[in-house]
């Protein structure tokens, strides 16, 4: 799984994802757990009306997200919105990890199993371990993690570097800003960007990632 880094606009709105668009983005990402009204409905729209490729997430309350209905019910939207999708987020702590791979079968999407640890950047090992129990699923391996100082965020690039797998890293806050732009330098596959407002820590506009990746001739 290798292709040229691609930006990902996290939307919560078909607005959103057509100013997305039109500022560049590769990919869209469809936060269903922060759509607050019909997210099915919401991805259906944008993939009719704007036909952009889409990662579908529905981030449960334990990995910092909103969606706070049961496993059962999660499992139902990911079945019911996968063939939507190019891409679908699953999380590596989820108890039916294995249940919620099974919803992409006899789709085209490709699984990303992600990590995110708002609190501290794990040990290298620890990094590497999270990345490989992700790239064994048949996924993208996404690891988001806080750094505590610039230490961490180097350690993290170097992991990316080293890891040789199909990864997405972050380093999240302020002090791990540049690493949205940086990483893929290093070989992470994904950086995500924001159109209106950010939905997670660090994140840079969609249109300055893009004119980022071009100095860096990643573009």
């Amino acid at each position: 799984m290798d292709f040229p880094p691609k930006v990902v606009a996290s939307v919560t709105s078909k607005d959103d994802a057509k100013e997305a668009i039109a500022l560049g983005a590769d990919v869209v990402e469809v936060r269903v757990d922060l759509v607050g009204g019909d997210g099915p409905g919401l991805v259906e729209s944008i993939y009719y009306d704007i036909g952009c490729p889409i990662i579908v997430t529905i981030r449960p309350k334990f990995e910092g997200g909103e969606f706070d209905g049961t496993d059962a019910e999660r499992v139902q939207l990911f079945k019911k919105l996968t063939p939507y999708a190019d891409f679908a987020d699953f999380e590596l702590r989820a108890k039916n990890l294995d249940e919620l791979l099974t919803t992409i079968t006899g789709t085209d999407a490709v699984p990303i199993v992600s990590y995110h640890d708002f609190d501290r950047t794990p040990s290298n090992e620890e990094m590497l371990s999270i990345i490989n129990r992700s790239v064994e699923k048949g996924a993208i391996g996404k690891l988001a993690v806080m750094p505590k100082d610039m230490t961490d965020v180097l350690r993290l690039l170097e992991i990316t570097l080293k890891s040789k797998r199909p990864v997405c890293t972050i380093s999240m806050g302020s002090l791990g800003q540049h690493s949205r732009l940086v990483a893929p330098v290093y070989g992470s596959l994904l950086t995500y960007g924001y159109v209106r407002r950010p939905v997670a820590p660090g994140q840079i506009r969609v249109d300055q990632l893009l004119e980022g990746l071009r100095i860096l001739g990643l573009r």
